[in-house]
């Protein structure tokens, strides 16, 4: 008896393990440029915050200065907004390619070139009550980023994905929240390293 019990358990385990060696792997993504809308996401509610060690810009409150980028605003209902943007998106005949979709939660997901050859960034939109879009854009090949920055209004951290958020915004027509106040009230200042004084910048302080 205690024979045939432990043959039929011989048996039954080389089954299963004969079964997860031939099934087909689990697509946990879909595919660049095939939308997809019946994904996890669909239980999303806000944006996560950036891995650290990554090349990354998200409008979460609680990034440093050097990840954090301005949210999206709309002047219009969220779900009126979400349908524009996924037609606009879809009639865009760049290498903005539309990777996922939730109408659930309005959320996109969209893939644009990497910085490093033949890589991609991952672009996530969710438009959220108060009139607002999170935005997030990770790169899935990171690279050292460059000491400093002399551009005007650059932020020294992830300069290209903070791009390629810009031009997201543009394409779909949706400006930053700060945008007024950027425009009107900032003073562009020059970092070195994060800690050098700029000799005669701030001059005029004195009178």
């Amino acid at each position: 008896m205690m024979l045939l019990i432990h043959a039929r358990t011989i048996a039954q385990t080389a089954a299963a393990i004969a079964t997860l060696l031939i099934a087909e792997p689990t697509q946990l993504q879909s595919p660049i440029g095939q939308p997809n809308n019946d994904t996890p996401s669909a239980s999303i509610t806000r944006l996560d915050i950036c891995n650290s060690q990554s090349n990354c810009v998200s409008s979460n409150y609680r990034e440093p200065p050097n990840r954090y980028v301005s949210s999206f605003k709309i002047v219009n209902d969220p779900n009126v907004a979400f349908q524009r943007a996924v037609r606009d998106l879809k009639r865009s005949d760049g290498d903005v390619s539309l990777a996922e979709i939730s109408p659930r939660v309005n959320y996109i997901r969209v893939t644009v070139p990497g910085t490093a050859p033949s890589s991609f960034d991952d672009i996530e939109l969710l438009f959220s009550e108060g009139n607002i879009v999170n935005v997030k854009c990770e790169a899935r090949v990171t690279l050292p980023p460059p000491p400093f920055c002399l551009k005007k209004n650059c932020i020294n951290g992830n300069m290209d994905q903070r791009s390629r958020v810009e031009r997201v915004g543009r394409l779909l027509g949706l400006p930053t929240s700060d945008e007024s106040e950027m425009r009107e009230g900032a003073k562009w200042t020059p970092i070195f390293f994060n800690s050098d004084r700029v000799p005669g910048f701030d001059d005029d302080d004195m009178y």
